[in-house]
């Protein structure tokens, strides 16, 4: 089984990710893999030079599917969690396995900025103004490559994530109970 989180910037992807780690899930991220590229070809690992990569390489393979693709190559065994999925051919890649899920998760804006300044990220943004410019272009489509608002209409599951760590493990619980685990 493979599990896609699919979300808005802070909204909880990594700690779904490793909630499903910790019940035994591989966890594979697409982001993992364009920085491994970035820094073979010595590129500084913003935000943005990142999904400058990520969009040259799928340009490059015309797949736009393709970071998917290596990351099901990645995979050992049966249970993989993915996060970070930016666009809806990601998704159809992902769904070549029939077992794939695909689970958006979303939290109202200001929340996701105050988590973001918590977590406090090299390249994350460091104005709310910055956080909602970014956000909106990301979850409208604007950038290449960036197919948020797409991507959370084609979840299997949606989670709101607006509450405690707690609540968020409850949720993933209640998706985990509606789908076979092999």
């Amino acid at each position: 089984m493979i599990i896609g989180l699919v979300g808005t910037m802070g909204s909880g992807k990594t700690e779904v990710a490793d909630y499903l780690k910790s019940r035994g899930f591989e966890h594979y991220t697409y982001s993992d893999i364009i920085i491994e590229i970035a820094k073979k070809r010595n590129i500084a690992l913003t935000r943005e030079n990142l999904q400058k990569l990520g969009t040259e390489i799928k340009q490059k393979e015309h797949n736009k599917g393709i970071l998917s693709k290596k990351i099901v190559e990645r995979i050992k065994t049966g249970k993989a969690v993915v996060d970070g999925i930016r666009n809806h051919d990601e998704i159809k890649e992902l769904r070549k396995n029939s077992s794939t899920v695909i689970i958006a998760i979303n939290a109202p804006q200001r929340l996701r900025y105050s988590r973001l300044k918590k977590r406090a990220r090299p390249g994350d943004p460091l104005s709310f103004k910055e956080f909602k410019r970014l956000d909106n272009l990301e979850n409208r489509g604007k950038t290449e490559g960036q197919q948020i608002s797409i991507c959370l209409k084609m979840a299997d599951y949606a989670i709101t994530n607006n509450s405690s760590l707690e609540s968020l493990k409850k949720e993933v619980d209640k998706i985990l109970a509606k789908i076979t685990l092999p």
